[in-house]
């Protein structure tokens, strides 16, 4: 079979290791991504198969090109990673039409860009489809899928390696049928398509405005070395965002006076995420026993460790974001508060505060602090639950807790051991009303 072979570099490598020696009877390039032909041509002499530049319709050179195409003859055209709408006059030129292969779940995320959609549309599952080629956009029959996850701090670098590994598995399963000519396809459900557009460099401006998971999407969705995303600051000078940042991270820049300046607060307290700055205080009260057995478990550790983990869990964890609780009168730090254990799939987080000191404890200061942080998981961070655990015997935490809208969802019997007694945990629930 005479095959001709369409895509960028990375796409015509990896068509080359699957397609039989002898098969391969040119490669197109795309006119439009000038970075790629160099080495397009190198690997066309590699190969001794010629290179033909795809140029944009109605130019003068169009007509040279379909020509070109024409005079090969080839069997087919097979598509990977290409960035040119190819149009009938060529497919027509190829006895069985085309066969493209394009990185997303058709019918869905049709179009340009379905990595950087996937991500910034909040997706936990892309994949390739193979299908056949017809005069729309990713429209024609399907012939074969593979499905693979998108986990929440990965980048489209992380997802476009899965992609690779998926693509050369879909190759190397329908190969043997595609030289056949023995394949078989199913028309696409063309209701539930959608369409990505070709995405600009300043389609990566955000605002601190945004949702926390909103602004933390776009910025792994367009890491280095795409056109990364970026925010004008009030002066109107662009800032760039081209490595990857944790939820906590985007939390910390979002929430500060120099950045984006928002504001988490009642009238008595006010809630900004923990900062390196603030670990001497927090150690203090987490290793205070007598504060910390009724809150979590009580593990001892040295002053060192405690400001390393505070560094590895904004810098490398997802699923946590950490406060600190400031009276507003005082400007004094009285406790802190967090969401843990979040579930980006499920969305929904866990809710652990901690009031530092005995004198602030049983004003208010706490309930407070919940509604604003149940505030923030539901607008911030998307949440549709938000979880805790109290102790059965509690009554002033359960009590506070249902002033913030929480009820009781179960009870975890005999789930604490704590200074020899058992201890019935009660789990309450707080849900998101308006979907």
């Amino acid at each position: 079979m005479r095959i001709l072979l369409c895509g960028d570099t990375s796409g015509i490598r990896q068509l080359l290791r699957h397609v039989p020696c002898g098969c391969s009877v040119g490669i197109i390039a795309a006119s439009i991504r000038p970075q790629y032909l160099q080495e397009l041509r190198f690997i066309a002499d590699e190969n001794k198969i010629p290179l033909l530049v795809q140029p944009k319709w109605k130019s003068d050179d169009y007509e040279n090109y379909r020509q070109q195409i024409i005079s090969l003859k080839p069997d087919l055209i097979l598509v990977n990673s290409y960035s040119m709408m190819i149009r009938d006059d060529i497919l027509t030129a190829s006895r069985l039409g085309g066969l493209n292969i394009h990185a997303a779940l058709l019918p869905h995320n049709r179009g340009c860009n379905p990595t950087q959609w996937a991500i910034i549309d909040h997706e936990y599952e892309t994949g390739v489809t193979l299908h056949e080629m017809d005069s729309g956009l990713d429209t024609g029959p399907i012939i074969d899928q593979r499905r693979v996850p998108v986990f929440f701090e990965d980048t489209w670098l992380d997802v476009r390696d899965r992609l690779e590994q998926a693509t050369d598995a879909l190759l190397s399963d329908n190969l043997p049928a595609i030289l056949s000519e023995n394949w078989s396809a199913t028309s696409q459900v063309h209701r539930l398509s959608t369409v990505g557009l070709r995405r600009t460099a300043e389609d990566g401006v955000f605002s601190w405005s945004e949702p926390v998971v909103d602004i933390h999407n776009k910025i792994r969705a367009l890491v280095s070395p795409l056109p990364p995303a970026h925010y004008y600051t009030r002066d109107d000078k662009r800032v760039e965002i081209s490595e990857y940042r944790t939820p906590w991270q985007v939390t910390l820049d979002k929430y500060s006076p120099d950045l984006g300046g928002d504001v988490m607060r009642s009238e008595r307290v006010r809630l900004r995420p923990l900062q390196k700055t603030d670990a001497p205080l927090l150690y203090e009260w987490i290793t205070d026993r007598e504060l910390v057995i009724h809150n979590a478990p009580y593990f001892p550790v040295t002053e060192s460790d405690h400001e390393a983990w505070i560094e590895r869990m904004m810098t490398k964890r997802s699923d946590l974001v950490i406060f600190v609780i400031e009276e507003i009168a005082s400007e004094k730090v009285i406790g802190t508060c967090q969401l843990l254990n979040i579930n980006w799939i499920h969305r929904s987080a866990e809710l652990q505060i901690r009031i530092g000191e005995a004198a602030n404890q049983g004003k208010g200061y706490g309930t407070e602090a919940v509604r604003i942080l149940c505030e923030f998981g539901l607008t911030d961070l998307n949440l549709h639950r938000i979880y805790l655990h109290v102790f059965a015997n509690n009554r002033r935490a359960i009590r506070a807790y249902e002033k913030s809208g929480f009820e009781q969802e179960g009870v975890l019997r005999d789930a604490a051991f704590i200074d020899g007694k058992w201890s019935n945990v009660y789990v309450m629930g707080y849900l998101k009303t308006d979907e």
